[in-house]
């Protein structure tokens, strides 16, 4: 990374009676790779990136905060109900990309976090997740979806 630093002086001209002072600015210029970093990627690739997140992980969450940090009860919730079936799952804190945030909104025409994916296919929020748990059937599909998924 590449940082030059430049300077340059100016007086302000003196007006209504002022006397001019001395200002001195300060000029960044960044490097095109240190700028790269800051790009945003386009909903294109937030789209993609999510696919391939949800392709790659038989059981997936998208929630608030992490499996050892909830940051919020419906997370925490749907956290407790995937550990209860000890299995391996991946998680993917919202909080901390404002683009998956909002992209997997849109990718899973779903307003809320959080999001669970088994094998791919989604299947809702902590309240879907509370009535399938309770019924049995998100257990089967958990087992179902790992076994599709090897």
């Amino acid at each position: 990374m590449l940082v030059m630093i430049g300077t340059s002086n100016a007086f302000t001209a003196p007006s209504f009676g002022i006397s001019a002072k001395k200002v001195s600015t300060t000029h960044l210029t960044m490097s095109d790779d240190f700028a790269e970093d800051f790009i945003q990627e386009g909903p294109d690739q937030t789209q993609a990136r999510i696919q391939e997140l949800v392709d790659t992980n038989p059981v997936l969450l998208f929630m608030k905060g992490s499996k050892i940090f909830p940051q919020c009860g419906f997370s925490n919730t749907a956290v407790q109900i995937l550990q209860s079936y000890k299995i391996d799952f991946h998680t993917v804190d919202v909080l901390a990309d404002e683009s998956i945030r909002s992209g997997v909104k849109d990718f899973s025409q779903w307003p809320t976090i959080p999001q669970l994916y088994v094998a791919g296919e989604f299947i809702g929020g902590s309240d879907i997740m509370i009535e399938m748990y309770q019924s049995g059937e998100l257990g089967e599909m958990i087992e179902k979806g790992k076994a599709d998924m090897m």
